[in-house]
């Protein structure tokens, strides 16, 4: 069985990030199966639940050119802190940026004292967007995403007032 690939260094592609409509979750149901191995996607009917949910904040990143969605996150809030249930971006629009959009628009979406997530251990990529943005490592969780697919919980706190600027970028 073999991992979907990553897109090769090609300009940033334009798109929009927005709150998910009831007419692109047909699409993100299909970009969900070409994102994660089968058994990790999320199902339309999965979509749907999570989409009717008054405390799930459900952002796509669309296409600027075709309109198709080529990403997702998905988060909820938890008292005072949000965790991100789900960020997925279409293997070929990886590295362009979209990830790092998505994951920024939730928090802006969602301002928390703390935000959460797991990602699965042999996922350095999206390991390395999470740290650059923010997030240190806070635990393990064996046998997550599976047998023998351990995850890996990540957390990061408001910045401090005063602190360095994130860096923008073109997507």
């Amino acid at each position: 069985m073999s991992e979907p690939t990553a897109a090769t260094s090609d300009p940033p592609v334009p798109a929009t990030v927005a709150r998910a409509r009831w007419r692109d979750l047909w699409g993100v149901a299909r970009m969900q199966r070409r994102a994660f191995r089968p058994g990790l996607a999320y199902n339309f009917s999965a979509l749907v639940f999570l989409w009717l949910l008054p405390t799930v904040t459900f952002l796509v990143a669309r296409d600027g050119r075709t309109g198709e969605v080529r990403g997702c996150c998905i988060a909820d809030r938890q008292g005072g802190s949000v965790r991100i249930v789900n960020i997925a971006v279409d293997p070929v629009a990886r590295r362009r940026g979209i990830a790092t959009a998505l994951l920024r628009a939730v928090t802006a979406a969602l301002p928390a004292d703390e935000i959460e997530l797991i990602v699965e251990e042999h996922n350095e990529g999206a390991q390395t967007l999470y740290t650059r943005e923010g997030f240190v490592r806070t635990g393990f969780a064996r046998d997550y995403y599976g047998t023998g697919r351990h995850g890996i919980w990540m957390r990061r706190r408001r910045p401090t007032p005063g602190a360095a600027p994130r860096r923008t970028i073109d997507v």
